[in-house]
């Protein structure tokens, strides 16, 4: 058994600490970004020796990039299931789908503060690049943006083809502006509800994709 554990240093169960230390990954750099968080941190979190991260990382930044294709890919998997789900419902439509699309993430800003860290994660990487923006682009490209893309052309014929793509990212902007400044939304108008908000947000939404269909 002491072979065994020195061959594997992270300790035993392999998937078990490599999982670990992607919980711990996310944790830790959502809380204090990558350059303050430090190996002796990330490895106290996932209960494991300093050497698990060389083991199954490589690197500290390594980690971090798994971390965040971890999340990110979690992302892209769950809004492809949302627009799956709506358009094949039998009275799909434009609202049934921005709703999808708007409404979970904006619930869980109060629900779910660690869902709220790596959505702000996600932005601050855009911001101050750790990993390649390849990483990020081609699957947003390639898997969502295309899809949400079908999605919208079925229930709004008349977009058109050549603009769904910039379509797409202005629908996302939306979303995401109210999802970073949520708190300043508050401060500047305190009787806004959530409810009032995504309500908001889907019709603004809609009647702008519908706008713009028409030219």
């Amino acid at each position: 058994m002491a072979v065994k554990a020195n061959k594997n240093p992270a300790g035993s169960g392999k998937d078990d600490v490599r999982d670990r230390l992607l919980d711990a990954a996310e944790k830790l750099f959502c809380l204090k970004g990558f350059s303050r968080t430090s190996v002796r941190q990330l490895t106290a979190e996932a209960r494991c020796n300093l050497a698990a991260v060389n083991y199954h990382f490589k690197s500290k930044e390594h980690l971090y990039v798994e971390m965040f294709r971890r999340q990110f890919e979690a992302m892209i998997r769950s809004r492809l299931e949302a627009i799956d789900y709506v358009m094949q419902l039998p009275q799909a439509d434009l609202e049934g789908l921005l709703r999808i699309l708007i409404e979970p993430p904006m619930r869980r800003i109060g629900q779910d503060p660690a869902h709220t860290q790596v959505m702000r994660l996600l932005v601050r990487e855009v911001l101050n690049r750790q990993i390649d923006s390849e990483m990020i682009a081609r699957p947003m490209r390639d898997k969502l943006f295309n899809r949400l893309g079908q999605a919208l052309k079925q229930l709004v014929p008349e977009l058109p083809a050549e603009k769904l793509t910039l379509i797409v990212c202005s629908v996302d902007g939306v979303l995401l502006h109210s999802f970073l400044f949520m708190e300043y939304y508050q401060k500047i108008m305190p009787n806004l509800t959530l409810d009032e908000l995504i309500e908001h947000l889907v019709r603004f939404a809609a009647s702008a994709i519908r706008g713009y269909a028409k030219g």
